[in-house]
This record gives structure tokens, C-alpha cells and sequence, in this order.
């Protein structure tokens, strides 16, 4: 086992190393270079395969354990990871499952420059690509249009030589799409505000519905390999909670939470660039789900050293925009356990002063259960609120996650003191199990009763449930002048041009007064 750890631990370093001290180049200005005409495999025998008939075997076997669940429309890009298959292959099998059958003509990879360090964006100025399963042909005259769009596009040949981001999607791609579409194949290295834009307005024109957009990146580099090593305790929980930071700000479409998120973590996504410019390209209504998550340490069973992985898709649904279809309904059985889980351990943890085992089997657990979902859970007192904590973005199972914000709900929210044990006959218990959020262009399109509301403007935001607003009786003007006041925003807040808004719809269950006092 050591001897796997220590192999492992050199790949990594190796091929996955994210801050390489190589020296620094600039491209600005630089014309296409002659190169050959076609890019020539440079870790096939290494990440993957180098055999045709072994790597399509390997690729379709994790293609067929990928199992899809029905997506509210047609993806428009996915984020997928890029390390040696032996580590991320089966986690990127979900999002490449996810695009399978859907037609794409152009495919558009962002992926990061590893061992290069240059401002802008590098396209090899070749005819295609090369893996063993055949050539992938580039679309030479929007390559060459982007090449010779200076200062912040070009060729910096260097950097293509042995960056394996970019080539490890290729196999992926040709699998599920045959050879019947073009590449524009992007590697990213540093980008800058102006950069950003500049790029993205030389991206947009040339996607249509036939395009897929793939952002190449793994996620936390954790060890001190990478020179990371923000916790030492409960690593695997602490990376987990780390990574889901990022997505939620991602599946949020939050370009500048996501800025924020890096400043204030240090988190290690090799790929957060290429993520970044997927954000300024994306529709506002494009919707995200994170379709997988692994980590090499939870394949290994050893967390010296990890590297994180996820497979996330966005999709565009056929309803008009800004538009959002109700949850999927829960069971009157599936909300009485939720309901019963939430008691129990709100009983339990004020009386016991730790975290129930609800584990023991003692529910059966649906389906729905079972699934990832955003969902809060509220405390209740006399009919004044006594406690309010959720997840907005899909976390943990929705039992567990239940489970998770009735403690938080009850001990962490800081407006309140702890529930104590003298209050729980008088506490009912609400649960909210949220849909997919979704970014409206405007205030006009937030319908009281029927969306939950979250504003961000400046790294302030604030969120309320569906509910809140009806229960209060606030319209719609009123309603964001009390979020704007929650966020430590002015009243009038709402009305700035940067303020961004996100919507959910959300079933809400109550529990009965006869279940409380059981």
C-alpha cells in the first residue's frame, strides 16, 4: 500500500501539479506559429490507454455504470475533470453521459495551461487532434479568426507540448460523439477582467444550440505536494465542505462570489480560469447540477494527498426563460419520515448534546430521500420564528441534509439562543425542499408566492423562502427592501443596476402539533 501511496503521490505531482514556477511568457501580439498539422498524442500510455481497442473498452464501461437521472433540458456545457482515468475517468463519465445523443456539432474546450504561464488564451494552430481512436478536426477558420484577434488570443506553442487538460476530453468526446463535429480547442492561462470579456465576446458568436462547451478542470489539490494544507482534521469532510462552496457559487452562475470564494479559501481548482470564463458565456438561464464527486483520496483511502473531482452539467429547459417548473412532489410518507427525522433529532440533540444515529435502518428510505436536494428546515414557537437554517444548493441526501440544518436550525442560528429543552413541546417543525435555483434578469420577474428570492450585489447577499413574503404580507417592492436590510444593504439596494437575482420555487410541509408533542 505504501509503495501505491508513493506512486500515486509522484503521478500527481507530476501530471497534476497546478502552480508549476516555470518562467514567464507573453504572448500579446504573437502570430500563429507553422507547427505540424496535427497535434500528436502526449500522455496517451499514461492518463489513459494508448491502445484503440483498451481505451474504447475502458471508456464504455465507465460510460455504462454512469447513470443519468432525467435533466430538465438540453445541456449546454459541462465542467469535467481531467486526471488520469484511473482517478477521475468514472467521475467524468457522468457529464459525457449526460451530452451523449444530443447532436453537437462544435465542441468548445476551455482547459488550463499547467506548465505555462502566460496572459490570455493559446490556440494551437494545427489542423487536428490526435488520440487513439482517431483524429478530432478543428474548425480552422474560427481558430484562425480567434488566433488573429490580439492582444489576448493567439499561439503559444510551448504551452500545448505536454498539457494533458485539454487532450484527456478529447477521448471522452470522440466516444459519445463520434467523429461528426468540430473542435475549438482554448488553453487558458491567466485572465484579467478586460481579458475575460474580450474573450468571452470573441466566444459568444460562434455558439449556437449545435454547440457543447466543456471547461477542463479538477477541483481542490489537497497536501503538502501541492503546498495545501488549510485543515489536518477530518480531511475528507473538510475538502468535501471546501468543494461545495465552489459549486454552489458556480451552479449560481456568481462570477464574482466564485472570485471571492478563491481569495478568502485559497482553494486549489486547477481549472478555475476556464470555470470562470464558462460563467461570462453561459445564459443566464442555464441551469446547473453537479452530477458526480469523488476525490483520489477517497479512491485510495488515504488523504495525505487528494485531488477532487466533479462532474457538473448545465442545461437550458424548453420552458420560456426565467421561468421555473415545480419540484418533483414528495409522498405524504416521505414528508411524515422527513418530518419525524427533523423531531427526532431536535429531541435528541437538545436533550443529549450531540448529533443522533439515525443510520440504524430504522427508516426505509425512498428514492427521493436518497437524492441530493437544497432544503431548510424551520423552528417555529408560538408562531414566531425560532430558528432557520438550509441549504440552498443541493449538499448532502435530502434525510441527511434534514438532519444536518434541524441541528443548525436549533444550536447554530445566530440570531437565537439554543433551543433549550423546556421549549421543545411549544417548537413546530417547517421543511422546505427547494428546486434548482435560477438567475432572472430582473426584479419584474420575481412572483410573490410562488418564487424564494436571493439578491447578491458587491459579496452581499441574502436569501428568503417562498413562504416569507406572503406570511409578512409584503409585495414584491417590500419584500426586496427587507432582503436588501437582511444582506446589511440600504432598503433602495435592489434597484442597482449590478444588484443579480436567483429564484426558487419550494414545497413546504408542516408538522402536526399532535406529531410534536409525541
Amino acid at each position: 500500500m505504501r509503495k501505491c501511496l508513493l506512486l500515486f503521490s509522484l503521478f500527481t505531482l507530476y501530471t497534476l501539479l497546478p502552480s508549476i514556477n516555470y518562467a514567464e511568457d507573453y504572448m500579446y501580439g504573437d502570430l500563429p506559429g507553422e507547427g505540424q498539422n496535427v497535434r500528436e498524442p502526449a500522455v496517451a500510455g499514461r492518463f489513459y490507454p494508448d491502445s484503440k481497442a483498451e481505451l474504447s473498452k475502458k471508456i464504455n464501461k465507465y460510460l455504462d455504470k454512469a447513470l443519468i437521472e432525467g435533466l430538465p433540458g438540453k445541456p449546454v456545457a459541462i465542467i469535467s475533470p481531467h486526471a488520469g482515468y484511473q482517478y477521475s475517468g468514472a467521475v467524468a463519465a457522468y457529464g459525457y453521459k449526460a451530452i451523449k445523443d444530443h447532436g453537437y456539432k462544435r465542441v468548445i474546450v476551455l482547459a488550463p495551461s499547467h506548465y505555462s504561464r502566460y496572459r490570455g488564451a493559446s490556440i494551437l494552430d494545427v489542423e487536428a487532434y490526435k488520440t487513439p481512436l482517431g483524429l478530432v478536426r478543428l474548425n480552422q477558420g474560427i481558430c484562425n479568426n480567434l488566433i488573429n484577434n490580439p492582444p489576448f488570443i493567439g499561439t503559444f506553442k510551448n504551452a500545448h507540448k505536454r498539457e494533458h487538460s485539454l487532450e484527456t476530453q478529447l477521448p471522452f468526446l470522440q466516444t459519445v460523439l463520434g467523429d461528426d463535429f468540430e473542435l475549438i480547442p482554448v488553453l487558458i492561462s491567466r485572465l484579467n477582467n478586460e481579458e475575460f470579456d474580450f474573450i468571452a465576446d470573441k466566444l459568444k458568436p460562434i455558439i449556437d444550440e449545435n454547440t457543447l462547451i466543456v471547461a477542463s478542470s479538477d477541483f481542490t489539490h489537497y497536501g503538502y505536494g501541492y503546498d495545501y494544507v488549510p485543515f489536518r482534521k477530518d480531511v475528507e469532510a473538510n475538502l468535501r465542505r471546501l468543494d461545495y462552496g465552489a459549486f454552489e457559487r458556480i451552479l449560481a452562475l456568481d462570477f464574482n462570489g466564485f472570485y471571492q470564494y478563491k481569495r478568502a479559501t485559497g482553494i486549489t481548482a486547477c481549472g478555475f480560469m476556464p470555470i470562470a470564463l464558462l460563467m461570462k458565456l453561459l445564459p443566464s438561464d442555464a441551469q446547473g447540477k453537479i452530477l458526480q464527486y469523488d476525490t483520489s483520496g477517497s479512491i485510495l483511502g488515504n488523504f495525505d494527498s487528494s485531488v477532487s473531482y466533479a462532474s457538473i452539467v448545465f442545461t437550458r429547459d424548453n420552458e420560456p426563460p426565467d421561468i421555473i417548473g415545480d419540484n418533483n412532489g414528495l409522498t405524504s410518507d416521505e414528508k411524515l419520515t422527513l418530518l419525524q427525522t427533523a423531531r427526532k433529532t431536535l429531541e435528541y440533540c437538545v436533550k443529549e448534546g450531540k448529533r443522533p444515529d439515525l443510520n440504524s435502518g430504522e427508516y426505509a428510505l425512498s428514492h427521493t430521500l436518497k437524492e441530493k436536494r437544497g432544503v431548510f428546515v424551520t423552528l417555529n414557537k408560538n408562531g414566531n420564528l425560532r430558528g432557520c437554517i438550509g441549504y440552498i444548493q443541493p449538499r448532502e441526501q435530502l434525510f441527511k441534509a434534514v438532519v444536518d440544518n434541524t441541528i443548525n436550525s436549533s444550536m447554530n442560528d445566530g440570531r437565537f439562543r439554543p433551543v433549550s429543552e423546556d421549549e421543545l413541546s411549544d417548537i413546530e417543525i417547517d421543511i422546505s425542499v427547494l428546486s434548482p435555483i435560477k438567475k432572472i434578469s430582473g426584479a419584474e420577474k420575481f412572483i410573490i408566492g410562488k418564487h424564494g428570492i436571493i439578491i447578491h450585489l458587491e459579496g452581499m447577499r441574502a436569501v428568503f423562502l417562498p413562504q416569507v413574503a406572503t406570511e409578512q404580507g409584503w409585495d414584491r417592492e417590500e419584500t426586496l427592501a427587507h432582503l436588501c436590510n437582511k444582506a446589511g444593504l440600504p432598503s433602495y439596494a435592489w434597484k442597482d443596476d449590478e444588484m443579480e437575482f436567483f429564484v426558487f420555487t419550494a414545497e413546504v410541509f408542516h408538522e402536526d402539533k399532535s406529531l410534536a408533542m409525541k
